[in-house]
């Protein structure tokens, strides 16, 4: 029998860089076995990978919109405090800025310690809709972030955190970066049909530039079946009702 210990945990909700929301939400901690805690944690995860897709799509950028008016790439990045509760995220705004660093995990965390007067991220978690490159995934090094949960892959600027934990003294090399991230991909369907077309837009587009297939139809209604996904979602445990209702309080309030 599983046994639960009840606390409360209130929670800033900060979106953007103009507004926030407080919210006081009952968490349950039960005593688990591995076998369940995996479990539990799984959904945990899936809940957010499917908020920040929802997210994205909230804000949705078509590639009817002239690039120059574009806020960015539709990616973006959320992150969860050490409670599992999301606290902050932000979007891509490459165009708006006009500014090649303001990836959706850079404006993230970079607002959201600022805000927060946080020296790092240690023990808090990211989702994002893509994974990461290498410029993001050294940020998340730096700020100690705990674990990345990628949901689409990446082809040219993959693997950057396995590059970042690469041992290749051996050869006459380098040893591996002192900090680790544990990062990994999504399990949600929606991060495999992305995978898919991707690799088919990546056959048929003489361009094979990533932005242009995150911003066409095939994305689009990918990202709109994670969106309902998220609104319409059944929890399994008990345990991560609070959880979800914390996510939905969170998009509801973006």
């Amino acid at each position: 029998m599983i046994k639960y210990v009840l606390i409360v945990v209130s929670a800033s909700f900060i979106i953007g860089c103009n507004s926030s929301k407080r919210l006081s939400s009952l968490i349950i901690n039960p005593v688990l076995s591995m076998e369940e805690a995996s479990d539990v944690q799984q959904e945990i995860d899936d809940i957010y990978a499917l908020l920040i897709y929802a997210l994205v799509y909230a804000d949705w950028q078509p590639d009817s919109i002239p690039r120059r008016l574009r806020r960015g790439y539709n990616i973006g990045a959320l992150i969860v405090n050490k409670d599992n509760l999301p606290v902050h995220y932000e979007l891509n705004c490459i165009n708006s800025t006009d500014n090649s660093t303001q990836h959706g995990e850079v404006r993230a965390i970079m607002s959201y310690l600022e805000q927060n007067k946080l020296f790092d991220l240690s023990g808090f978690s990211i989702y994002t809709t893509l994974e990461p490159c290498i410029m993001c995934a050294g940020m998340m090094t730096m700020t100690s972030v705990k674990r990345v949960v990628y949901g689409q892959r990446d082809v040219d600027y993959s693997k950057a955190f396995e590059r970042l934990a690469l041992d290749t003294r051996p050869i006459g090399g380098f040893a591996p970066y002192p900090r680790r991230v544990m990062a990994q991909a999504s399990n949600i369907i929606y991060c495999q049909e992305l995978d898919r077309e991707y690799q088919a837009f990546l056959k048929e587009d003489d361009e094979k530039v990533l932005a242009k297939f995150l911003a066409s139809e095939a994305a689009r209604q990918i990202y709109e079946k994670a969106s309902n996904a998220f609104l319409s979602f059944n929890v399994k445990y008990e345990v991560n009702q609070p959880i979800y209702q914390a996510a939905l309080a969170f998009y509801k309030s973006r």
